[in-house]
């Protein structure tokens, strides 16, 4: 923490708190001092340092001090303001087991439960080694109730998780791992890993060569699978030629053959930017063929952010390998990533589809 602000509004006396490194300001009541109440957290851009209480007008001024007009991320001066509803931060939190927090970030995958309002998410190699947590949806804030660690041979595992999909029935879950690009010793491959109900590894499937010779560090991001258990599909976020379109596979789990399909990105002509898929959740199915839904999106942030899409292809009955899939722009994400008013983030990461017919998306 770097900055340190108490005022009071209203007759409460509040202590704001900036961290620095972690780009939040946390919100205490410290009415009583001795005890301090944590009620809430606000979302900053990188650096918050400059604390400014404004309680005639129920603002709170932050300015983060980070500038780096080539990522781009840019110094910025927030206002917040005390409202008389709930509190619009934090919009996803964690339960206490045995007294404390279950701890999360980095949430880069989602995939639903049998159960309406319960999802799973895994952050990826940010935090290690890997869990899978337990979303519960059903109010606000989300709320993270519970954590399964992923275990190889009974020792923790520390995959770079992109992709997450949980078997129907509860059976267990399929990860989709991220390789590294490098080449030598240092070089991990793009992988599929199938885990039972508690987090222990079954198996591990390595992408096909002429599959991750495309991909550099651009590998996987998204896995989902059908009703009946017998397919998964895979999302690659981009070729290491940007320019060319990435790859849509899908894996046949009693054979253990792959098909691979070809999707369009979109274009831009933002220097250093580029497309490429965040995710992939099975939509329906039926004799036309299997419907999937995507995240595309650029890697704009702030008011650079343009591409923040959810697609559609359909993967046809008579599909051949390599084919190219048609989408089709089903909803733009940014204008709800937008409507708070602060800083738009770059990574809208993970999506999937409830039992109840929900879509859930995480940034």
């Amino acid at each position: 923490p770097e900055g340190l602000a108490v005022a009071t509004y209203n007759g409460v006396r509040y202590a704001f708190v900036g961290s620095e490194r972690a780009n939040f300001v946390a919100v205490y009541d410290v009415t009583d001092a001795a005890n301090p109440k944590y009620l809430q957290m606000l979302p900053t851009t990188n650096g918050p340092e400059g604390i400014l209480p404004i309680p005639g007008r129920n603002l709170l001024a932050v300015s983060s001090e980070v500038d780096e007009p080539n990522s781009p991320l840019r110094a910025t001066v927030a206002l917040y303001e005390l409202g008389s509803g709930k509190a619009l931060y934090p919009q996803i939190t964690s339960n206490d087991v045995d007294g404390k927090p279950i701890p999360w970030l980095a949430l880069g995958a989602l995939a639903a439960s049998d159960e309406v309002g319960q999802l799973y998410t895994i952050p990826d190699n940010a935090l290690l080694p890997n869990r899978i947590l337990t979303v519960d949806v059903t109010g606000a804030p989300a709320r993270i109730t519970s954590a399964i660690d992923v275990t190889l041979d009974g020792k923790p595992t520390e995959f770079d998780v992109e992709g997450l999909y949980a078997e129907p029935g509860g059976k267990g879950f399929w990860l989709g791992v991220e390789g590294n690009g490098k080449d030598g010793e240092e070089r991990t491959d793009n992988h599929l890993v199938h885990t039972d109900a508690s987090g222990s590894v079954l198996n591990t499937i390595p992408l096909p060569d002429e599959v991750n010779e495309h991909l550099g560090k651009w590998g996987i991001e998204g896995i989902t699978g059908d009703t009946e258990g017998k397919k998964l599909y895979v999302a690659l976020q981009r070729d290491k030629d940007k320019t060319k379109p990435t790859r849509i596979l899908e894996y046949d789990i009693a054979s253990g053959e792959f098909r691979t399909f070809m999707y369009e990105l979109e274009s831009t002509d933002v220097k250093g930017d580029w497309l490429g898929l965040s995710e992939i959740t099975f939509v329906s199915s039926d004799e036309q063929g299997v419907r999937l839904g995507l995240i595309e999106r650029d890697k704009g942030t702030g008011p650079d952010a343009k591409v923040k899409h959810i697609t559609e292809v359909t993967i046809a009955k008579d599909a051949q390998d390599g084919d190219t899939l048609s989408k089709k722009l089903v909803y733009d994400v940014l204008p709800d990533l937008q409507a708070t008013h602060g800083w738009t983030q770059e990574k809208l990461e993970g999506m999937t589809i409830d039992a109840a017919g929900d879509v859930f998306v995480v940034t």
